[in-house]
């Protein structure tokens, strides 16, 4: 911050010190305050101003520089080789890489990274606006630099940085009337920088206090959520593009230890107690990991050509609640009172634990899934089916919250109601052009019918008779399911250890006929395909089922052991549903007692209802600080249009642009300063003769050099010499062929500049060099 009138340096010195660490220690506290480091502020104003005397010493002149570098190197490669720990390399590529996972959000907390991370934060910080404020001035540069990281911290729900703020804008205010004092130096008698800086720091002060006044002091919900939603667009977009994209690997029940594949089910299960998932959640769930439609007679297999969604996006709402139905009727038929009574919200808090893949598991009716607000997580998706999943697996560090509306399907005045609401469709026939009921969407019943009716003609018509046998009584839809779930819990045992099924047998009449016992898979297989042959559109879900009561608290550990299969059935008008053929009793025969001790309450147990208990579960609100994935109401403002996304890339063009031009201004001085002395001059004189131009103070029509020099001594005052002195310089190297020194070329090039200087503080930096880029371009037009 070079300024005319210094007569008190140590006073200049300190007030820089002043801004500098204002700005680098608010900048710093807030990153820190982000990332959860816990750094006392006054070490941070010890590290920083540490900083700035160090670099004060380094940028005092490029000799010092240079110097002072080399001897740095030196010191710490002798430091390193000789007294360094040996693994100091992989220290530092371990820190190193923590730190940039841990900003990204897919590594854990590491207590002892803490001060070198900070350290590091510090001096990053302080070299940059040490370079950007105290020596090159570029206020703009540092403006837009400061306020990008604040603004992302915002939008990711950092809002506790507030505090850490004030600080940052005094150092703002007080730069602020820098640049007032340099432009009012220029015309003025201005007292010293630094008694300038102290008078205005008082006033500094009290905009600082009075706008601390005005803004409440709890900021979690002091929010702009048009920001908030950009940034995180933005973010979204770095993830899918920071991260390698493999083809997405559904969930299947082979992670859990149950054979589960397209080509074969069954067989005996490896039991594994290894924790998958914890969940800390106001009720036990049903957690769906993949939905599946075709039945290949030997196993389940998706054969519907989906695309994926990305969950907050508000253009595909209508896709969003079909997939999750939410486009059924029953949400506008129920009143207030029955729909809470027949559907249960509940919150879950999901972190996976033990088990790698991509899949987001959730429930029936989602509603929306929350993530954590973290630069480079994970972005939710989801298909038409209501899978729900990332471009990534998921890292034990990461945790998503599903917020759901779980039907209560044993409560026996919702089957009531189910019974009398719901139409009765033959599936087998063609569905009508015109359907008895409003808001009927007859494409989704097409796309149910062709995806989740057929069954393979190599099933045994047993299997269809035996359907029919346990059904042929019942009308309603749900009647029939239920009488299937019944009959399959009732009638055939549990085990974890059946044989294989043989070759080229069909797995559903293996297991009715001739084994009789197995788990999960084989009574949901049963229950899909028996399904199906009454009428019932259905598919095959394999996921977790959650124990029925938690560890402690709210919390439930999740096992490979808790792997699952159920079965889903549509019913018009109202959605897909969850059935559970699998008996629920603990005591089923070929579970042996030893699994029973060895892993208590876990699936087979018998799963509590909240409407069934008497009283409720205490709601658990899970503290992260996050985003909700799901897709706003169609009433919502707050959707982020493409032109946003293309603001902030002009923005940032304009910023590259913004610093371009600083580094072109330099350049363009050092070209000239390595032309030849002759045509350095005359581009110095043309340049001056326009600077003057720009002054209003033009060469008049026939007025000679001199004469024009004499008008324009009697007002301008050039700390380089005078006009006239310029142009007896000219004259001499024109007409007479003098030869220029170095000093005559310094002083005419330094009389140029000083004169380009105020030129620029008085239309500014940039309108300045617009116009100078406008000449020369005209220049060359021209010739």
């Amino acid at each position: 911050m070079s300024q005319r009138s210094i007569s008190n340096p140590m006073l200049n010195y300190i007030m820089k010190w002043l801004i500098f660490t204002f700005m680098v220690s608010g900048l710093a506290k807030s990153i820190l305050v982000s990332l959860g480091f816990p750094m006392p502020f006054w070490t941070i104003l010890l590290m920083v101003t540490a900083f700035y005397i160090a670099l004060s010493i380094y940028f005092s002149s490029r000799l010092t520089l240079i110097a002072m570098t080399i001897a740095t190197a030196t010191g710490m490669g002798i430091y390193l080789k000789y007294f360094a720990a040996k693994s100091w390399w992989d220290d530092a590529l371990n820190f190193f890489k923590w730190l940039l996972d841990y900003t990204l959000g897919v590594a854990s907390f590491e207590p002892q990274y803490v001060y070198p991370g900070t350290w590091l934060i510090v001096f990053i910080l302080s070299l940059i606006i040490y370079l950007l404020v105290i020596k090159l001035e570029w206020l703009f540069i540092s403006f837009v630099l400061c306020t990008g990281i604040i603004a992302i911290e915002w939008a990711l729900g950092h809002t506790e940085i507030l505090p850490w703020l004030w600080p940052l804008a005094l150092a703002w205010i007080m730069l602020l009337s820098t640049k007032q004092y340099r432009r009012l130096s220029h015309q003025y008698s201005m007292p010293d920088f630094g008694v300038w800086q102290v008078s205005t720091l008082p006033l500094a002060i009290a905009i600082v206090l009075t706008s601390s006044i005005f803004l409440p002091n709890d900021t979690r919900h002091l929010k702009w959520d048009f920001l908030e939603r950009t940034v995180q667009d933005i973010s979204d977009r770095w993830s899918e593009w920071s991260v390698f994209s493999k083809p997405r690997q559904p969930f299947r029940l082979s992670q859990t230890g149950f054979p589960s594949s397209s080509e074969q089910l069954g067989g005996p299960v490896k039991i594994s107690g290894d924790v998958v998932l914890r969940v800390t959640a106001t009720d036990s769930l049903y957690l769906r990991g993949t939905i599946l439609n075709e039945y290949t007679g030997s196993g389940w297999k998706d054969s519907i050509d989906d695309k994926r969604y990305k969950l907050s996006r508000m253009s595909w709402d209508n896709t969003y609640r079909q997939a999750f139905d939410w486009d059924e009727p029953i949400w506008e038929d129920l009143s207030r009172e029955l729909r809470d009574r027949f559907f249960t919200p509940v919150k879950a808090s999901v972190t996976h634990a033990g088990i790698e893949t991509s899949v987001i598991f959730n429930a029936q009716r989602l509603e929306g899934i929350t993530v954590q607000k973290r630069w480079g997580g994970f972005t939710p998706y989801f298909n038409g089916k209501g899978e729900t999943f990332t471009s990534r697996d998921i890292s034990t560090s990461e945790s998503y919250i599903l917020h759901v509306s779980i039907p209560n399907i044993e409560d026996r005045i919702f089957q009531n109601f189910l019974d009398d609401y719901v139409p009765i469709i033959d599936w087998h026939k063609p569905i009508p052009q015109q359907l008895p009921w409003n808001g009927a969407n007859r494409q989704k019943l097409l796309h149910i019918q062709e995806h989740y009716m057929s069954v393979p003609e190599s099933v045994p018509s047993r299997v269809a008779e035996l359907a029919h046998s346990i059904t042929r009584e019942i009308k309603t839809p749900l009647g029939k399911a239920l009488a299937l779930q019944a009959y399959l819990q009732q009638n055939y045992d549990y085990t974890l250890q059946p044989p294989y099924t043989p070759p080229d047998v069909d797995f559903v009449d293996y297991f009715l006929f001739e084994l009789k016992r197995g788990y999960c898979t084989y009574f949901a297989t049963a229950m899909a395909v028996m399904g199906r042959m009454v009428g019932l559109p259905t598919r095959y879900i394999e996921g977790f089922k959650m124990p029925s009561q938690p560890d402690e608290g709210n919390l439930y550990e999740v096992r490979k052991l808790n792997g699952h299969a159920w079965v889903e059935i549509y019913f018009p008008k109202v959605g897909w549903l969850t059935f559970d053929p699998t008996p629920q009793t603990q005591h089923q025969h070929g579970l042996t007692g030893q699994h029973q001790a060895q892993y208590p309450g876990y699936y087979w147990d018998e799963l509590t209802y909240p409407w069934m208990q008497g009283e409720q579960t205490n709601i658990y609100q899970p503290d992260i600080n996050a985003e909700v994935g799901s897709l706003p109401d169609s009433s919502s403002s707050n959707k982020i249009p493409w032109f946003v996304v293309v603001l902030l890339i002009t923005l940032i063009l304009i910023g590259a642009g913004v610093a371009g031009l600083r580094v072109w201004d330099i350049l363009r001085w050092k070209k000239i300063k390595k032309l030849p002395f002759e045509k350095q001059l005359s581009y110095c004189y043309q340049q001056i003769l326009w600077l003057l131009t720009l002054y209003g103070f033009p060469m008049h029509r026939g007025e000679t050099p001199y004469a024009y020099a004499q008008r324009v001594d009697a007002w301008l005052t050039n700390s380089a010499g005078t006009m006239s002195d310029i142009c007896h310089l000219i004259v001499k190297n024109q007409f007479g062929n003098y030869q220029l020194t170095e000093q005559e070329m310094e002083r005419i090039r330094k009389f140029y500049r000083n004169l380009e200087e105020n030129i620029k503080s008085l239309l500014g930096f940039y309108p300045y060099t617009f116009k100078l880029i406008s000449k020369q371009l005209s220049s060359k037009i021209s010739k």
